[in-house]
């Protein structure tokens, strides 16, 4: 069943306080027979669940999914048990979540797919790209150095550090303190990840950096319109499925999870986003 925040609202469930478990009320252990509830982007998280309950894969496990929309933090929502699990987040932005919060203790599962950040136009080429150009990128600083990274991959910048470095802090890095090559000039305008496919119409935009599931949502194909794509190998972005530190071990947690990183997920995902959505590898 799929819900929506605003069902959630009229319920009074958003954001009830950071006292409440997995049920809501204080003290209260979870039921294992109750519907797993879950808050997931539109696309392809919320997708990927009605896929795997329409498989069967789910089993007897049921979930409510509720879609999120508007001006909502689905991390604080889980840690504060209004709702049992989250999917729309890779790992480093969780735990740079999580550093941010005291006492938050999210944590993910295994990784089920890479949404490929690309880095997109509608008025040039990467082999046009003019002097003085203004890239578009996410706001959040652990998005924001997942694009410094493709755009150094896209062969505009050069960085004094590595996606794969050990130990790397992505929270830390940033345009005005790690890009150590510039050599078109390029500067940076910092929007929040859903309003970035907008700047792509926007005339002091050259480039835009956007991520799978909103460029999937403006109507873009990531796998033919992006200039630039990111690689699901080895790549830490992967989209995780999350929940408490409690509730890991929850039978239909562990089934859901079990259901979104199976070889039939594997395969609806291949089908059916064709490279703009990637199984994590």
């Amino acid at each position: 069943m799929t819900t929506t925040v605003a069902t959630l609202l009229a319920a009074g469930l958003v954001l009830s306080g950071c006292g409440a478990t997995q049920s809501g009320t204080p003290g209260a252990a979870a039921d294992t027979s109750e519907p797993l509830r879950i808050i997931a982007d539109v696309t392809p998280h919320a997708v990927l669940l009605e896929e795997a309950e329409k498989q069967g894969l789910l089993g007897d496990v049921e979930i409510d999914v509720t879609e999120i929309s508007g001006d909502i933090d689905p991390n604080q929502l889980v840690n504060a048990g209004d709702l049992d699990a989250n999917f729309f987040q890779h790992v480093p932005y969780l735990n740079d979540w999580n550093a941010q919060h005291d006492g938050a203790d999210l944590v993910a599962l295994a990784p089920v797919h890479v949404e490929p950040l690309g880095l997109y136009s509608e008025k040039v080429t990467l082999d046009s790209v003019p002097d003085g150009a203004v890239i578009a990128i996410p706001a959040d600083a652990t998005n924001q150095a997942r694009a410094l990274f493709l755009i150094a991959d896209a062969g505009l910048i050069t960085l004094d550090v590595k996606a794969d470095d050990e130990g790397l802090d992505y929270s830390q890095i940033t345009p005005e303190t790690n890009v150590t090559g510039n050599p078109k000039n390029i500067s940076w305008l910092k929007i929040d990840r859903p309003q970035l496919a907008a700047t792509l119409k926007d005339p002091k935009v050259t480039l835009s950096i956007i991520n799978g599931n909103y460029a999937l949502e403006a109507g873009l194909t990531p796998a033919s319109d992006a200039l630039k794509l990111e690689s699901a190998d080895n790549n830490p972005y992967a989209n995780v499925l999350v929940v408490k530190e409690a509730l890991k071990d929850d039978p239909r947690v562990v089934k859901v999870n079990e259901a979104l990183t199976s070889p039939e997920l594997q395969k609806f995902i291949e089908d059916t986003f064709k490279g703009s959505v990637l199984p994590a590898k």
